[in-house]
């Protein structure tokens, strides 16, 4: 038996999904020695390679992986969601030897994705850093992820949302110390030890402009008609420091325009913790 499933992150409202991610894999990830679950609610989804695991009718992010991990048997889960989708060919032997550590180490996580970067060296492999069980952040992150499934499921509250889990389970593995890694950058490049991956297709509710990209590359009938497309301006405010300034400064005008009185007490505030 395998020592890892992949398990695909979804639920049926995202449907519109699943032929890219599951394209993805199975282009650029041919000889992957392990199992791939589509986690669906009550939908069907027929693609050489996936097995369909329906959790039921929608209870939220937290529930949905709950059933999911009781059903697989594997100590390892690989966690994808369904909006990540593989853009290079995936390199075999470093994953298993991912997982090759963390069965003799006794880790319980590797992030393959530097976002962000690690706290400090991991001596067993100049690829991996740990993330400080202290003050790391973002040790439960949800981008593409070994994870051991026992943890991974302890971790889990079954009231949270996606992003209170990245943010709350973070609190609650520094129980488990130093056994949280991630892989590093190399020469500037985030995904280099890792998968390369678009990440993400969607944010927010809206498609980011380069999921059409990817369709269009690879040749895939995609329906981009049931969510809104992003803008220019979304893309400019991820480009760079400048963007992110011009995104700040209008949020800020927004606010001030929205709520005048909201916006002059955080100046207010500002202006205080300066004069101290």
């Amino acid at each position: 038996m395998s020592q890892v499933s992949i398990l695909i992150s979804s639920f049926d409202g995202y449907s519109d999904c699943w032929l890219p991610v599951c394209h993805g894999i199975t282009k650029y990830w041919p000889d992957r020695p392990y199992p791939v679950h589509l986690m669906t609610n009550l939908k069907d989804f027929a693609h050489p390679g996936i097995q369909v695991l329906k959790v039921g009718p929608d209870r939220g992010w937290s529930q949905r992986m709950l059933t999911a991990l009781d059903r697989l048997q594997t100590p390892y889960v690989m966690y994808f969601q369904e909006d990540y989708w593989i853009m290079a060919p995936v390199d075999t032997a470093r994953v298993q030897e991912y997982v090759g550590l963390m069965e003799r180490k006794g880790l319980h996580y590797i992030r393959l994705l530097a976002k962000p970067q690690p706290d400090r060296d991991f001596p067993d492999d100049p690829r991996l850093g740990i993330i400080d069980a202290a003050k790391g952040t973002y040790r439960t992150s949800v981008q593409i992820s070994l994870w051991r499934r026992e943890v991974l499921r302890d971790l889990l509250s079954p009231e949270e949302n996606v992003w209170q889990f990245e943010l709350n389970a973070t609190e609650r593995s520094r129980r488990y110390g130093d056994t949280f890694l991630s892989i590093k950058k190399h020469e500037g490049d985030d995904f280099h030890w890792g998968i390369r991956y678009l990440c993400t297709a969607v944010n927010a509710g809206r498609w980011f402009r380069a999921a059409k990209v990817y369709a269009q590359q690879e040749g895939l009938e995609v329906d981009f008609s049931r969510l809104p497309m992003e803008t220019w301006w979304d893309d400019f405010k991820r480009s760079g420091r400048l963007g992110a300034a011009a995104g700040l400064v209008a949020h800020r005008v927004g606010l001030a325009l929205r709520d005048p009185a909201r916006a002059l007490g955080r100046v207010g505030r500002r202006l205080a913790r300066g004069s101290k």
